[in-house]
């Protein structure tokens, strides 16, 4: 029995096609983190914090790279009360070379490094750094002389589209902890995607049990959805990772070694006319949010 397909129908086909591939690459893409290092030297308690930017923990890429740049929104420090202080943000404008030569060239890193110097007086709890990066459009489309184009604008700004083959608006979201005193459960940030850890983050040994929980638009995500997580010392250099499967909104793992570690996720959500994203109808079809979280295993 033959099947046959309309014009519409192929085109649907193409589009959905093309939006799974863009979707897959960023498993592979730059992601962003924060690095925060807590020091107890001398009997003060300072904090080193600045943001990562790439694929490799600590450091890989600056953040305004001609290989791929991402600018920063927000980045913020959020006392126990959730008051929040602006931080120092990078610089987004693609960098140039300070020197360049036959065997490299030497560019200026801006990753936002900055101390925090907490006091006596500083009041006790969880401290919350957050970074948001600047939402980003993608408008994949064929203009009206039939030529395919990529634009990174949403598709309501864009005036010679016959036809629209991908269209997404993606954003990321960092965040890592800092403890003064003792350790209390930390309230969500309201990120667009975000992780919460569930588990006391400020003394993590190997092999402990680290749960989290996952809120995409404040609720639980729906669907098929996983964190994955891996360290420095575990896993980036071969790219493997450990998995976790997100059941109503909660997942879990065991730190395998001591080090840094980060937990990440990628989620996909349509864009309708009367669902969560209505703002949003008619400037992409696709939103695709990415979200991580640091912290250190003694």
């Amino acid at each position: 029995m033959r099947t046959f397909y309309t014009k519409r129908t192929v085109m649907k086909k193409l589009i959905v096609l093309l939006i799974l591939i863009f979707s897959a690459s960023f498993a592979h893409a730059h992601t962003i983190w924060i690095n925060a290092f807590e020091s107890h030297a001398h009997g003060g308690h300072n904090a080193m914090v600045c943001l990562g930017w790439g694929h490799a923990l600590p450091m890989d890429d600056i953040l305004n790279s001609p290989n791929g740049r991402i600018a920063i929104e927000r980045f913020e420090l959020l006392d126990p009360s959730l008051k929040k202080i602006e931080l120092l943000k990078p610089e987004s404008k693609l960098a140039e070379p300070k020197l360049s030569n036959d065997n490299f060239d030497l560019v200026a890193a801006d990753l936002a490094t900055q101390k925090i110097g907490f006091k006596k007086s500083s009041a006790p709890g969880v401290y919350q750094i957050g970074a948001v990066s600047r939402a980003t459009f993608y408008t994949q489309y064929v203009d009206k002389k039939g030529k395919t184009r990529l634009k990174l604008k949403p598709k309501d700004e864009i005036k010679d589209i016959q036809t629209v083959l991908m269209s997404v608006k993606y954003q990321a979201f960092a965040k890592s902890y800092l403890t003064v005193g003792a350790w209390s459960e930390p309230k969500p940030l309201g990120h667009g995607l975000e992780i919460i850890p569930r588990t006391d983050l400020s003394s993590l040994h190997t092999g402990d049990l680290v749960e989290v929980d996952v809120l995409f638009h404040g609720k639980p995500p729906e669907g098929m959805q996983y964190i994955t997580a891996n360290s420095g010392s575990f896993g980036q250099s071969d790219g493997f990772s450990l998995y976790s499967k997100v059941k109503k909104g909660k997942a879990g793992f065991r730190v395998q070694n001591a080090g840094q570690w980060a937990i990440s996720i990628a989620i996909k959500d349509d864009v309708t006319q009367k669902g969560p994203l209505k703002d949003l109808y008619g400037k992409a079809d696709v939103v695709s949010h990415a979200a991580t979280l640091t912290f250190n295993v003694r």
